[in-house]
């Protein structure tokens, strides 16, 4: 069955994606002149524009939590109609994740014009990539992950950007006597063997041994806090040099999403989203922080990441709310 066109030719997704992008980019800095032309010029080419306009604008404050300037869609839109103090403070303020959304939508067309720079070979999200090294090492790339090769004539260092790496490294072996070092978060793992994984969290990574060793050691960190790794454990360490306990880890499940799946068990909301987010070219918020801590468990394809966010909500008992096709909220 075919979309519903309107008279300019566009479909109703595409209006609806093209009028969240304009509300998304209201909360930015200052529309120029031409811009502002631009806006009122594509709320005045037919009254569905307008219509998506209020409905993306309107959405977009019903799922706030915290209240913020308008700012510059005074000087753009019409006023709406007034309406009442208490309703007002019933819809009033801005999702906590509205400066996410808006520069999501770069984000959404384009990607991270950072790790497009930095990054020697980088995934789409939802996208897994192996890529054979120099060494004869290779790294597969998990979805939305990058990384940066800097090999000399004293190491092999391949430098994690963002996201999660599966090393099978060439053994120094022979002619190659160089380490093979890889650095994430500050910190660097040091192959005493062949295989492991690296996920990159913000200021925080965690290393699994998947293959013989691994010497982990965070960057700002004395020698002494540096540990050994053997097959099925794994540690988190953070950029401020803090180190946690080694834990035990099943290999098979934690590297699932090479084989197309994402198992979690009794994982953080948090932690879930933020796995799912790199699967995804739109954005899951979370609303609040107490919410972001429940527990969730669960095996999802990577293929159909929707049920995933269905069965979530279900289980958790909580609510979800989309602006097509840029972000969905949990709350």
């Amino acid at each position: 069955m075919e979309r519903p066109v309107n008279d300019s030719g566009q479909g109703a997704e595409d209006i609806e994606q093209r009028a969240a992008e304009w509300v998304a980019r209201l909360d930015g800095s200052p529309l120029s002149e031409a811009e502002k032309g631009e806006l009122r010029h594509w709320l005045g080419q037919d009254p569905e524009h307008r219509a998506a306009f209020e409905e993306a604008s309107a959405t977009w404050r019903e799922l706030a939590a915290l209240r913020l300037d308008p700012g510059p869609l005074r000087a753009v839109v019409p006023p709406r109609r007034r309406v009442s103090t208490a309703r007002k403070a019933a819809r009033a303020g801005a999702l906590v994740g509205l400066l996410v959304l808006a520069a999501g939508v770069a984000r959404f067309q384009f990607g991270d014009p950072w790790l497009m720079l930095a990054a020697d070979y980088r995934t789409a999200p939802g996208e897994l990539r192996t890529v054979p090294l120099p060494d004869g090492s290779t790294v597969e790339l998990g979805p939305s992950s990058a990384i940066a090769l800097d090999f000399s004539d004293g190491e092999r260092r391949v430098k994690l950007l963002a996201g999660e790496v599966f090393f099978a490294v060439a053994p120094r072996a022979g002619a190659e006597t160089r380490p093979f070092v890889a650095e994430a978060a500050g910190g660097t793992t040091t192959a005493l063997g062949t295989q492991f994984v690296i996920e990159e969290s913000g200021d925080a990574a965690d290393v699994l041994a998947i293959e013989h060793q691994v010497e982990v050691a965070p960057g700002t960190a004395e020698a002494g806090k540096a540990v050994v790794l053997s097959p099925g454990q794994e540690v988190r360490y953070r950029r401020d040099g803090g180190i946690g306990r080694v834990r035990t880890r099943n290999i098979e499940t934690a590297t699932a999403w090479r084989r197309g799946l994402l198992v979690f068990n009794g994982a953080r909301l948090g932690h879930v989203v933020e796995t799912l987010n790199r699967y995804r070219r739109g954005r899951i918020v979370i609303l609040d922080d107490e919410l972001a801590r429940r527990r969730v468990s669960g095996v999802f394809p990577t293929r159909d990441l929707d049920d995933a966010i269905e069965t979530i909500t279900a289980e958790l008992g909580i609510s979800s709310r989309s602006i097509y096709p840029l972000i969905t909220v949990l709350y």
